[in-house]
Formats: structure tokens, sequence, C-alpha cells
């Protein structure tokens, strides 16, 4: 078993009714495993996902985006940090 820190920003922070967890899963868990895990009811999954991860979710490891690594696929170790926030737009 490993231990991931989620941390939660703006709007995801009370859709998950919290700033940070510890979250615990399988050896050889992922980024889309730990998703998984914390959707775990319909209200939250349909924000975070569309059948796939929606654009306007960022998730980030350990300070880097997902989408540079393995997205969903990407592994997760013990102490790593996991980031969930709104795509964010400005001008």
């Amino acid at each position: 078993m490993i231990t991931v820190r989620v941390r939660f920003f703006a709007h995801f922070r009370e859709l998950f009714a919290v700033r940070d967890k510890d979250l615990t899963l399988p050896d050889g868990a992922t980024v889309g495993d730990a998703l998984a895990a914390l959707c775990d009811t319909a209200g939250r999954r349909g924000v975070v996902f569309d059948g796939r991860l929606k654009p306007e979710v960022v998730v980030m490891k350990n300070g880097a985006s997902i989408l540079s690594l393995e997205g969903l696929d990407t592994p997760l170790g013990p102490k790593d940090t996991v980031a969930v926030f709104p795509l964010l737009g400005g001008g």
C-alpha cells in the first residue's frame, strides 16, 4: 500500500469537502486510480469525468501536469502529491 497526498484548489475544495487528503492506495496505483477512488459519488464523477478526464480539470503529480507524463496512467509512489484544480483562464 502507498499513501499519497491529494490537494484540492478552487471549487474542488467544496466538491471534495477538504483542502488536503491523504489517500491510501494499492501498490502500482495510478493517478486514474486515485481519481476514481476520490470520485465516489455521481456528482463528483460528473464534474471530473465525461468518459475521460474533462479538459477543464487540471491534475498534476509533484508539480508536473499529468498530460506531460502518462496521463491517467501516471504511476504513483509513496509520498507523491496529486493536485486537482480547474483550468484557469485570464486576459
